[in-house]
């Protein structure tokens, strides 16, 4: 089936640098001061208590509409935004000094250079890397088909970043990214994963025994690992 033919016949390398040509071009300028200086007030405007909460993640991206991020009337946060969230949830996990201003430049800085069509396709999976290694931490990147390299990065790093196909067998259900921490017992949680509590409110997922088990809860789905960043 032709939904089936990207995850299933593409190869994650060659995924990646498809998604680097799509982010040659970064977005327009002023479209990017516009949208700093718009999500500067909209996000102080939000009652959201996770800026404050030091063990905090976002775990919401749905309630992010108002949030600006690339080029195109429905683009949003909300839309295209979980790699950007999951670089502020591991930058958060590493003790990075974060807030609402923080959020806004990190979107502005992504639109500059990431942004896949202008945040169509949301930011590629490298130019996560890139931001964390220019910004002096140590990253170690795996292919997702490369279970040794896998492996590595699941056993000697705390957090990690890593992006999948919601559905192996269907590239309609889209792509997500989410922050990946573990927890002082070694297991392993997923951030921004659309996991809900008994009240029905967005939270961190229950902790996996392995990393391939966090993985196959990344959606309600089938989904395939495609990039694994480890960082510390």
């Amino acid at each position: 089936m032709i939904v089936s033919f990207i995850p299933m016949h593409v190869s994650n390398r060659a995924l990646l640098i498809i998604y680097r040509l799509l982010a040659a071009f970064g977005v327009p300028r002023f479209i990017r001061r516009n949208h700093l200086r718009e999500n500067c007030i909209r996000l102080e405007q939000t009652g959201w208590d996770f800026w404050h909460v030091p063990d905090a993640y976002i775990e919401n991206q749905s309630e992010w509409k108002k949030v600006r991020f690339g080029v195109g009337r429905h683009l949003s946060m909300s839309y295209a935004g979980c790699e950007i969230i999951a670089t502020y949830n591991a930058g958060k996990a590493l003790g990075n000094p974060v807030s609402k201003r923080y959020m806004a430049e990190l979107i502005e800085g992504y639109e500059a250079r990431g942004a896949a069509i202008w945040g169509v396709f949301g930011v590629a999976p490298t130019a996560i890397a890139a931001y964390f290694r220019k910004n002096g931490f140590a990253v170690e990147t795996a292919d997702g088909a490369d279970g040794r390299a896998v492996a590595g990065i699941a056993r000697n790093h705390r957090v990690m970043i890593a992006t999948a196909y919601n559905d192996r067998n269907d590239i309609t259900a889209q792509i997500h990214t989410v922050c990946i921490t573990k927890n002082r017992e070694g297991k392993f949680v997923l951030h921004n994963a659309y996991h809900m509590d008994e009240k029905g409110r967005f939270c961190e997922s229950r902790p996996y025994d392995t990393l391939q088990d966090a993985v196959a809860n990344l959606s309600r789905r089938e989904p395939k690992l495609i990039y694994l960043i480890g960082i510390m």
